[in-house]
């Protein structure tokens, strides 16, 4: 009776769960991330539009492979189309990790969205490879998700 209990406990916690839909490029980066040249690097580009910036931080213990306390300093930026395009630079202890998104939980994104989001997600990936030494420029659009990805 426990076991059916906590096996459905477990099924409608996951269904609960909301999957990304979207498009992203993403990597790990060897850091330092000049946190004042990224901002200022998209507050530069004109289709980036508004920038917002938010800072905050994740403390977690880490169990496999190692034993550890991680602290994970999340450095987000949102711009574009009415603030719903992402960059987030993450530092943790084992490097940075870069990823300029457009995404959303649960509901996919329109195709029209996402193409019209490529072409400013490139130029921010190479601006911040020019002015702040990011290896960003030649990442290539990845669907997220269950997003279909026809003609990115």
């Amino acid at each position: 009776m426990q076991i059916f209990t906590i096996s459905t406990v477990l099924v409608l916690l996951l269904a609960g769960c909301d999957a990304f839909y979207g498009v992203d490029s993403h990597t790990s980066l060897p850091g330092p991330v000049d946190v004042r040249c990224v901002n200022g690097a998209l507050a530069s580009i004109a289709e980036a539009g508004r920038v917002a910036y938010e800072r905050s931080e994740s403390r977690s213990t880490e169990i496999m492979p190692k034993q550890r306390s991680v602290l994970t300093i999340m450095h987000v930026w949102t711009y574009g189309e009415g603030g719903k395009d992402v960059l987030q630079i993450n530092q943790t202890p084992d490097g940075w990790d870069y990823r300029n998104a457009r995404s959303r939980m649960g509901v996919a994104v329109p195709h029209d969205e996402m193409v019209r989001f490529v072409p400013v997600m490139t130029t921010v990936n190479r601006v911040m490879q020019a002015r702040c030494g990011l290896q960003v420029a030649g990442l290539k659009p990845k669907p997220v998700g269950d997003t279909k990805a026809r003609q990115l």
